[in-house]
Order: structure tokens, then C-alpha cells, then sequence
């Protein structure tokens, strides 16, 4: 920059002249800054507005599915016993609900005891034992305390808490009050002592619960009762009953996997029976129009997605099909495969003729060779193994390679009769196809995909539809696998699809039907038979649960390390469960509800539960209390005012949209208008500049193209017409339309309004069509409302779709106004250059017009002395 001094001299405003000289520089990129504003302000104007259409545009993608629509209500004939909320999918009409029996949580209420506060130790209470170990159990899960005679009653509750519990020490009732924290019989709680000092301490605090006690002194519940039932007189026999009990809890989970295996084999072989007695049924009459259609039909099937690489061949009354493979002949013909029933392999080779679009079929020969192979893979030419060394070298050229009997490659050998393991040869066979020499064209062979199609085509849409359900049915069973059971077990999948395969071929539809619901006897048919099983299965559970104190040994590998342990440490509890069992004192005044799970009938079905919660076929049902055998009535209908309202909802956030659209396009002109640079900002107030700005915002979108473009899009997606059952609905159809440009209110002609919508002044007074449709047909006011949203989505995904010029989901070019912001900051920049690099120009020459007159002053200074 140059050095700028400023008329120290000559006296002159050299600023203001150089901005004035630069004035035209200046006005140049102040040009560009006010579009660049202006552009600014545009961009700003589209975001706004695209996330208002993004957010219509998402909220419409529900409507576009009857669930959207599929609204309903619900009343139940007595609050105080159920709520009940209903789902979409839950059926209209009215049900019958007893409440049998109410969910609750373990509760325990402790016996008085001689605490005083909270901060009352074991050892004030009377404890005189070591460390106290106590096990809370819920459910499969144990959890250990340990206490001493220095821990509080607050210490008590902590631990308690820690395993999981709701507890509490109450020192006015001197009691604790124990509970679970979630309701029902799994989530029950037992407190016992792991050790003497642990059963003592339990009574100490109160909580030493062994049921009620009886006329002879003992308590019904003895809680160390169930691990005491293993202990022998001595350890060894003790381990020999755990054993035995693990066996028996093996056998019968083992046994209740299997039948619930079987169950549902079982109750899935019923839609198979079924489907396949329908495919039969079609195969058959495909017969019956085609001679031979069915055997096609079915090989084809088999085929599946390879269909489209493979083609099929007659062979007498049978097919053949040959896949295609990956393989060429000797003149690099494609070849297919065929496998016939001894397991065997056969190939032809597809010769095409591409000048008659034509391809013709030939059988192959395969003829084994021998293949030398280096190091890179690469086919060698010439190479033979030499005899006369018990084979084991191989000459190529004149080199010499010997076998290495570990990798059976063979190996160059150096001068020191070393090997070079860089250079080795592979020796293998390899098998090559050739067309055979006196190989005709085969005939008869046909596309597999075409032949399929063929015969697809050849039924109408209601065969087709069940030709498709009842194939899909019949390859998921015949797929499935086994996983607990045998393919000879009773039962199986294999089993199953062989029993109804057979009663088919026996005496066709009616002894399958025969099979699957058999003769009215309970014991008889795969429905019942599955759900006898589904009982057994459920018995042994209940068995198996009776018995979890082994669970978690017989999850474990017998004769393994953790079995070893797990087993000692079972033995040690039930010794001391046994000592526990006649030692242990009990509270008498404790009392214990136990853990309870709950119980309704909802149409005369039972359903059990851990909660008072239920979802049962889109009903949300929540037990308040019991109903005993009397029964409350649940009436679920259509939700018109739901259905309604949906419809509204969407009409606002629309017109919202719309009528805001329509005023941007409408703006008053901004004439003139500029954004304003900063110095005439100075010349102005806060509320003239704000007043200034708000013009030109305003009027940024006034006629845009673009904005006119959505805006017609999905005017005429509003407008568009809905065929059901044979006739044409639109929204006027129901009571819906604008109020047309002489009635409306500026801006807000495009806006829909409901006739009788008791909010709207406009239409209130009319008749209301749309709820009355609701009430009358609401189907058909559905499926309309389905397809005018999914218009409307589509027009709008249409505007919004990714572009050079725009990204996804965005209605305006936002990328090609990026580009134009860019290129202005890069514009702005050169003319600021520009204005530099003028001035510095200018100011250089008053610099330099500066100096000259000084040295003139100075000059005519030194002459006047002269003459003085």
C-alpha cells in the first residue's frame, strides 16, 4: 500500500478526492453486496417455506395407509373395574370381560421388634452372632447380604434395596415393611439366612417367615424346606439325590422342548394340509386344459429364482432341467448342467448364432487332462514327468523339479540338490468339455423363466392368487427345519408332510380334511393333538420350575470344572438349609402376601398375566378390580370425531401452507427497493431501516416460477378425482372446497373450508357433508382420503426430488444458489482488489504531488533568505 499523506502540504481533501475519483469502482461492488443481500434474503425465504412443506409432506405419508384412518373408541359398562383403550386394529362390536383375579407384588409385614430409631444396631436387638449371610430371591435371580451385629436398621434397608426391593423401617410401628417392586408370581420374594448367624439375624429384625404356625408347633412354609428335601445322611448320598434331581429337571425340559416342538409342527402342518390339498386341487385342473402341465409346473418350482438362468428339455412324458453354470466347452460355449436321479452329472453346450438370434443345444464329452502349472498359475505347454525316477522328478526345457511329498508340488533343483521354492510346478487334472462329434441339436428345449411364465399366465387372477398363497404355504413348511427334533420322530416336518402327502394319494381332499380335524373325538386330529401337547409341555414347565434349584447346575457340562464346583456349592447349601431347617426360628407375628399374578376372560378366553395389563387384538385393557362371575361389557366403534378431526387436521396444516405460498406469490412489488449499504443506513432510524427491509423481503418470491410451479402441483393433487367401487368422489363430494377468489379472503382463495365445521364462520351454517359421510360409509371416506394424500405426497416428492440445481427434499434450487452466493463473496472480493489497488494510484500520485511542492516551498524558502 502506498504511503498516504493527505494535503499536508497543498491543504486539500486528498480523501475525499480519491473516493470520489474511486466512486464508480465503489458503486460497482456495492452492486453486488445489495445482490448478494438480496439473494441472502432469498435463500432464507425458500428455507423457511421448504421446511413447512417438508413437514406437510411427512405428516401426509401416514394418511396415505388406513391404519391413519382406522380410528376407534371405546366405553367400558363400569370404570371402576376397566379402562380400556382401543387400537386400530381392534374389531367393532361389543365384548364380554370378567376380571378373575388381580395382579399384586410380594408384600411383607414385619413382627414388632425393639428398634427405636432407624440407627438401632443387630446387636442392641439381641444379635450376638458373626457375620450374618441372607439371600433374597425373585423370580431365577438370588442376590447375598451380609450383616453383623454393628449394622443399623438403615444399614438393613440399604442392603434390602441394593437386592432389589421396595423397604422400609418404620420406627413408630418398630416394624419393616417389605415389598416387591413389580406384581405377580415371578417377580415374589423369599428372605432367607445363608448360615445360622444369617437365620438368627432374620429373626432378630422381625423377618423370619416360615408361613403360618400350626397346632403342632411348626410352620407351614418352612422356607428352607425345598433345598433340605436333597440332604442324605451323608454327602455322598446327598450329591447322589442332586444328580437325581438334575436328571429329572433335564428330562423334563428336555421332554416339555419336544413337545412344544411337536405342538407347533403340528398346528403348522394344518395350513400346510390344507395349502396342499389346494395346489393339488390346481395342479389338476392345469392337467386338465394341458396335458402334462402340472409335472412342468412343479420341476419349474423347484427351480426358483435360478429359473432365470437355467432351461428345460422333454424327455419322453418327463423334464428335464438344466442350470447354468459357470463352466465353457473347449470353444468357450456356456454350458448347463443337469443332475439326473442316480446323482449324476450331464452338460450341453449353448451355441448361439447371433445372425439368426437363435441358440442350439448339444451334448458334451468330458475328457480328463493333465494340467503343469507354475508358480503364477500359468498353464505350461510342454512338461512331462520322467519314469525313469520312480516319477517323482518332472523335465521341463532343461530344467529338472522334484516332488515334495508334503505339498505334492514339485520343485526346482538347484546345483546342491537343494530345492527353489520360488520356482514350482503344480501337477493336476483338469476336466475339458467337447462338443460330441456326432452331437445333434437338441430339441424341445425351452427357457425355464418363459416356461414358467407360460403356464402362469394360462390362470385366471383368482387361481393365480391361490395358486401363489397355497405354493408359498407348502415351500415355507417343506423347508422348514427341525431344530429339537428327528427327522423320525414323531411329528417331524418330515413325518407330517409325509402322512398328509400319503392321505392325499389315498383318498384325496376329504382324508386329509380327515387327518387335520379328525373325527370329533377330543384326542383326535392335529388341532387337538397339538394342543394336548401345548399342555403336557406347559405341565412339565411347571414341574421343571418346581425343581429350579438345580437350574443353574444342570446348565452346566457334567464332569467339567464348573460342574464340580457348582455341585459342592449346592451341596453346602442344602446342608445348611437342613441344619436351617429345624434350627431356624421363625416370627410368628410376620405376615407375607404372596406375589400374585392376574386373570381375566375376555370372551370367555383366559389370559394370565404378571401385570394387571393387557394387549390383546388391539385392545388395551387395565384391570382396576374383580368382577367375580359377573361380566362388563366392552363396546369398541368407529371414532367418526376421530376420523373427522384427521380429516381437518389435514385440511389446516394444508391451507396453512398454501395460503402463505399464495401470498409470496402475490406480494406487492418492491420497485425500487434496494438492500441498503451501510452509509445509508447512518442517514436513517432503526424503524426506517426494519420498514425498508420488510419491503423488499416481502415482495422475494412475488411471481417466482419455481413457487408457482409447487403451488399448481398441489392445487391440482387437491383437485384430482378418486375412483371407488366404479364411481368418481372428489373433495366437494364431501362437503369440502374453497371458497372461490370473489368470496375468499385476500390470499386464501386456494384454502379448503368443511361445510358445518362449527369453527369456521365461513361454512358453519351449512350442511355436514363430511361427517355424515363418516357416519354413513366410512370406507369410502378412507380409501378417498388414502388416495388424495398419496396425490399429494407424490406431487410433492415430485418438487422435492435431488437435481443438479437442488437437493433432496428441497422445493427450490438450493445448490444453484449456493453457487450464486460463491461466486458473489468471490465478485465482491476482485472489486475490493479493484478499489485498493485504484486508490493506492491515486494516493501515490498526491504523495508524489505532496513532495514536490515541498521541496518547492522549501526551495523558494532558501531564495527569500537570500534577499532578506
Amino acid at each position: 500500500m502506498a504511503i498516504r499523506l493527505s494535503g499536508m502540504t497543498s491543504g486539500l481533501d486528498t480523501d475525499s478526492i480519491v473516493k470520489a475519483m474511486v466512486s464508480s469502482y465503489t458503486t460497482r461492488k456495492e452492486k453486488y453486496q445489495k445482490a448478494q443481500t438480496k439473494l441472502e434474503w432469498t435463500q432464507d425465504a425458500w428455507k423457511s417455506l421448504n421446511t413447512k412443506v417438508y413437514s406437510l409432506y411427512s405428516n401426509i405419508s401416514n394418511l396415505r395407509f388406513s391404519t391413519a384412518y382406522n380410528l376407534k373408541k371405546t366405553s367400558v359398562s363400569d370404570t371402576t373395574k376397566a379402562t380400556v383403550k382401543a387400537g386400530s386394529g381392534a374389531p367393532s362390536g361389543t365384548q364380554s370381560l370378567k376380571i378373575k383375579q388381580m395382579a399384586k407384588a410380594g408384600y411383607m409385614t414385619g413382627a414388632e421388634i425393639k428398634a427405636d430409631s432407624e440407627k438401632t444396631t443387630l446387636a442392641q436387638l439381641g444379635y450376638t452372632g458373626g457375620d450374618a449371610k441372607l439371600e433374597v430371591k425373585m423370580g431365577d435371580e438370588t442376590k447375598s447380604i451380609t450383616l453383623s451385629a454393628s449394622s443399623t436398621m438403615n444399614d438393613v434397608v440399604k442392603e434390602l434395596r441394593n437386592a432389589g426391593l421396595d423397604a422400609n423401617y418404620d420406627s413408630s410401628y418398630k416394624r419393616f415393611y417389605i415389598s416387591s417392586k413389580k406384581t405377580g408370581v415371578a417377580n415374589d420374594f423369599t428372605i432367607t439366612g445363608s448360615n445360622i448367624d444369617g437365620a438368627s439375624a432374620l429373626y432378630s429384625l422381625g423377618i423370619a417367615y416360615g408361613g403360618e404356625k400350626t397346632t403342632t408347633g411348626t410352620y407351614s412354609s418352612n422356607p428352607y424346606d425345598e433345598y433340605a428335601a436333597l440332604h442324605g445322611v451323608s454327602d455322598d448320598e446327598t450329591r447322589a439325590k442332586i444328580e437325581a434331581a438334575v436328571t429329572n429337571y433335564n428330562n423334563l425340559t428336555t421332554d416339555a422342548a419336544k413337545m412344544n416342538a411337536q405342538s407347533k409342527n403340528l398346528m403348522n402342518a394344518v395350513n400346510y394340509g390344507y395349502s396342499y390339498v389346494t395346489l393339488q386341487g390346481i395342479y389338476k385342473n392345469l392337467d386338465e386344459k394341458n396335458a402334462g402341465y402340472s409335472d412342468k409346473l412343479k420341476l419349474l418350482e423347484k427351480l426358483g429364482s435360478s429359473r432365470d438362468g437355467a432351461v428345460i428339455s422333454k424327455n419322453g412324458d418327463s423334464y428335464d432341467t438344466y442350470t447354468k453354470t459357470t463352466l465353457t466347452d473347449t470353444a468357450g460355449h456356456t454350458l448347463y448342467k443337469y443332475i439326473d436321479s442316480d446323482n449324476n452329472s450331464h452338460y450341453i453346450a449353448a451355441v448361439n448364432d447371433t445372425d439368426k438370434h437363435t441358440t442350439s443345444y448339444y451334448d458334451v464329452t468330458e475328457s480328463p487332462r493333465t494340467v503343469y502349472t507354475d508358480a503364477d498359475g500359468k498353464e505350461l505347454e510342454a512338461a512331462h514327468i520322467d519314469h525313469s525316477d520312480d516319477m517323482t522328478t518332472l523335465t521341463v526345457g532343461n530344467k529338472t523339479y522334484k516332488k515334495d511329498e508334503a505339498d505334492g508340488k514339485y520343485y526346482l533343483q538347484k546345483e546342491d540338490g537343494t530345492a527353489d521354492k520360488t520356482d514350482s510346478i503344480t501337477v493336476s487334472q483338469k476336466t475339458e468339455y467337447t462338443i460330441a462329434a456326432d452331437a445333434v441339436n437338441k430339441t424341445g428345449i425351452e427357457s425355464a423363466s418363459v416356461a414358467y411364465d407360460t403356464i402362469i399366465k394360462s390362470m385366471d387372477e383368482k387361481t393365480k392368487s391361490s395358486y401363489d398363497e397355497a405354493l408359498a404355504s407348502v415351500q415355507a413348511f417343506e423347508n422348514s427345519k427341525d431344530e429339537v427334533l428327528g427327522s423320525d420322530d414323531k411329528y417331524s416336518v418330515a413325518s407330517l408332510t409325509k402322512a398328509i402327502q400319503n392321505a392325499y394319494a389315498g383318498n384325496g381332499k376329504e382324508a386329509v380334511e380327515q387327518l387335520l380335524a379328525g373325527n370329533g373325538n377330543e384326542t383326535d386330529g392335529f388341532v387337538n393333538k397339538a394342543n394336548a401337547l401345548e399342555e403336557a409341555a406347559e405341565a412339565n414347565t411347571k414341574k421343571a420350575a418346581d425343581s429350579n434349584i438345580v437350574k443353574e447346575l444342570a446348565s452346566k457340562q457334567k464332569d467339567s470344572s464348573e460342574y464340580t464346583q457348582a455341585l459342592n456349592d449346592l451341596l453346602d447349601r442344602v446342608n445348611t438349609a437342613y441344619t436351617l431347617q429345624n434350627k431356624a426360628l421363625f416370627n410368628s407375628q410376620v405376615k407375607k402376601v404372596a406375589g400374585q399374578d392376574s386373570e381375566i376372560e375376555l370372551n370367555g378366553v383366559k389370559y394370565t398375566g404378571d401385570s394387571n395389563s393387557y394387549s390383546i387384538n388391539g385392545l388395551t385393557i387395565e384391570a382396576l378390580a374383580e368382577t367375580g362371575d359377573s361380566a362388563i361389557s366392552i363396546t369398541t366403534s368407529t371414532d367418526t370425531q376421530g376420523v373427522y378431526d384427521k380429516v381437518k387436521d389435514f385440511l389446516t396444516e394444508y391451507n396453512n401452507i398454501i395460503n402463505e405460498m399464495t401470498k409470496l406469490y402475490n406480494a406487492d412489488s418492491a420497485g425500487s427497493y434496494e438492500p441498503l449499504t451501510d452509509d445509508e443506513k447512518d442517514q436513517m432510524s432503526d424503524k426506517e431501516i426494519e420498514k425498508w427491509e420488510t419491503k423488499i423481503k416481502d415482495s422475494l418470491l412475488r411471481r417466482d416460477s419455481t413457487l408457482g410451479s409447487v403451488m399448481t402441483a398441489m392445487q391440482t393433487a387437491m383437485m384430482s378425482s378418486v375412483e371407488i367401487g366404479g364411481k368418481k368422489y372428489s373433495l366437494s363430494s364431501f362437503g369440502i372446497s374453497t371458497l372461490g377468489f370473489l368470496n375468499a379472503a385476500e390470499n386464501e382463495q386456494n384454502a379448503y373450508h368443511i361445510d358445518g365445521d362449527e369453527d369456521d364462520a365461513n361454512t358453519s351454517g351449512k350442511t355436514d357433508k363430511l361427517m355424515a359421510a363418516i357416519n354413513d360409509d366410512p370406507d369410502t371416506v378412507m380409501q378417498f382420503m388414502q388416495q388424495l394424500s398419496t396425490n399429494l405426497y407424490s406431487a410433492i416428492g415430485d418438487k422435492m426430488k435431488s437435481t443438479d440445481l437442488s437437493s433432496a427434499f428441497t422445493i427450490y434450487n438450493d445448490k444453484q444458489m449456493k453457487t450464486e452466493y460463491t461466486n458473489y463473496t468471490k465478485t465482491i472480493k476482485e472489486w475490493e482488489k479493484k478499489i485498493s489497488d485504484r486508490e493506492d494510484y491515486y494516493y501515490n500520485k498526491f504523495t508524489q504531488m505532496e513532495s514536490a511542492m515541498t521541496k518547492l516551498n522549501s526551495t523558494q524558502s532558501s531564495i527569500s533568505s537570500y534577499f532578506s
